[in-house]
């Protein structure tokens, strides 16, 4: 057998496979000891008939054939010119298309769009940025665009294979799902009169509270553990039950752009196993309300600061809306904010280089300072020839070390206060004060490290110096969870 666009050389002869471990060089399955299959005796390769011809293929109403030279064509399904990538071509048509390609589903949905996407063999003009990659879609190939004729949401069809963007299913046999009553949908916060409203992770009603800035006990918000600091709140008049107003807002369920599974809202997290979990995209610890993957067998965990964020997102500081950065199994961002590395991050797709993981991007723009009558600002100076040019150093007022001015910080402009971000906010800012947790079979209590004296960690038999410090039995503490693990 003989294809007219392949090197002469490689001759593609019907034989029967005289070996048990044979692997069809496309498709990598195995064939069936003394089955019929295609050998090349130049590569010395096996390919199943259905490899090298495909029949039937959703993409194309001709038949595909396995093109053995390398062609310097971009694909007609993707516009993507990879050499090395096994090629399929219709030579009547002067088509030519990736093998991975002939394969992409026809209807599929990402939690990154509320609508279902339908794949097209040619993308419809305008201003047509991925909502993956955010670089141009190009109108001459492929793509998937929005079901719905009054949005303009495209993606790249390489973006769906590449970016782990898909939950690999194929929509097309499926109907929509029916649109849910806007009067009986599953929203946390619903209005009981002209006052009052009730939440679903409380039993009494919830009224509306302004914070007096000159109060000295924090509320602290059930569901993200910060305290609650400026403006209005919703509070409870029988217990210290609090919520910020848009933590009060999020919904039971949601999609998320970091992750393909839908999620459900769990508010009992105080009451688990170990009565706090670890947050999968800022890799923090919360005892608050956490988001958590519908699969069962999905351990995928969000906590709601993390949930919160929707593109575009804008952050104070930066100039140019933020968008979930595109990332790959070995790639990671060195965030702008604290110089970390993460996977998850938000990114600037301008000529800017500012990707923030989610860790900073969460960051409060304001604090308070019991020591300052204002409220300090998230700062940090890129450019140090602008500020503060008398402060020829930046000193953290809470441990009297310097400040790296290139990180985020807080400052006061007014009194020229600086303090570290861990500083005022803690190691574990989403731990809240008086819960006990469990860590590596040890129980332990959560308490305010804001004593006249310090303890002495049990496992590291340093002075404890965070906001925050662990309680075990017979007083013994601990700095952090690091110790409590490396106890003995």
């Amino acid at each position: 057998m003989y294809f007219p666009s392949d090197h002469p050389r490689h001759i593609f002869e019907e034989s029967q496979c005289e070996s048990g471990d044979a692997i069809c060089k496309l498709c990598k399955s195995k064939i069936s000891f003394e089955s019929f299959a295609y050998y090349c005796r130049e590569c010395r390769s096996y390919f199943h008939k259905d490899c090298l011809t495909i029949t039937c293929a959703k993409i194309h109403e001709h038949t595909l054939t396995f093109i053995r030279r390398e062609i310097p064509v971009p694909c007609d399904v993707c516009g993507r010119d990879d050499r090395g990538i096994d090629m399929y071509g219709c030579l009547q048509c002067d088509f030519f298309v990736h093998r991975h390609c002939i394969y992409l589903p026809k209807v599929i949905k990402l939690t990154r769009h509320s609508h279902r996407l339908s794949h097209v063999l040619r993308i419809s003009g305008g201003d047509n940025i991925c909502g993956v990659c955010r670089d141009q879609v190009d109108v001459r190939y492929g793509g998937y665009s929005c079901i719905k004729k009054t949005c303009n949401y495209v993606v790249h069809s390489s973006c769906i294979v590449r970016f782990d963007v898909w939950d690999g299913k194929d929509l097309e046999e499926e109907p929509e799902p029916e649109e849910i009553d806007p009067e009986v949908d599953l929203a946390a916060l619903v209005e009981i009169d002209g006052k009052s409203k009730r939440h679903f992770s409380h039993e009494h009603d919830l009224l509306r509270l302004d914070m007096d800035e000159k109060e000295e006990s924090q509320k602290v918000c059930q569901a993200c553990i910060l305290p609650i600091e400026f403006g209005s709140f919703l509070g409870c008049k029988q217990c210290d039950f609090a919520l910020h107003d848009f933590c009060a807002s999020l919904p039971r369920k949601m999609e998320h752009g970091v992750h393909i599974h839908p999620l459900t809202i769990h508010v009992d997290t105080m009451n688990n196993e170990n009565g706090f979990f670890t947050c999968s995209v800022c890799n923090q610890h919360s005892c608050g309300f956490m988001y958590k993957c519908c699969q069962e067998d999905c351990e995928f965990k969000i906590d709601v600061k993390c949930a919160s964020f929707a593109e575009p997102f804008d952050h104070s500081m930066h100039h140019h809306p933020l968008y979930l950065a595109i990332y790959f199994d070995e790639f990671i961002y060195k965030c702008a904010g604290c110089t970390q590395s993460s996977r998850f991050a938000a990114q600037c797709y301008e000529t800017c280089w500012f990707p923030l993981e989610f860790k900073c991007l969460n960051l409060p723009k304001l604090v308070r300072y019991k020591y300052d009558t204002h409220s300090l600002t998230l700062d940090c100076d890129k450019d140090y020839s602008k500020r503060f040019v008398e402060q020829l150093e930046w000193w953290c007022e809470i441990c009297e070390e310097t400040i790296n001015k290139k990180k985020f910080c807080y400052t006061c402009h007014d009194c020229c206060i600086t303090l570290h971000v861990d500083c005022i906010l803690g190691k574990y800012p989403y731990l809240k004060s008086g819960h006990k947790i469990k860590v590596s079979g040890l129980e332990v209590e959560i308490a305010s490290n804001n004593g006249v004296s310090r303890p002495i960690c049990h496992t590291c038999h340093r002075i404890c110096q965070d906001k925050k410090v662990f309680n075990g039995r017979d007083d013994v503490y601990f700095c952090s969870i690091k110790c409590i693990h490396s106890t003995k």
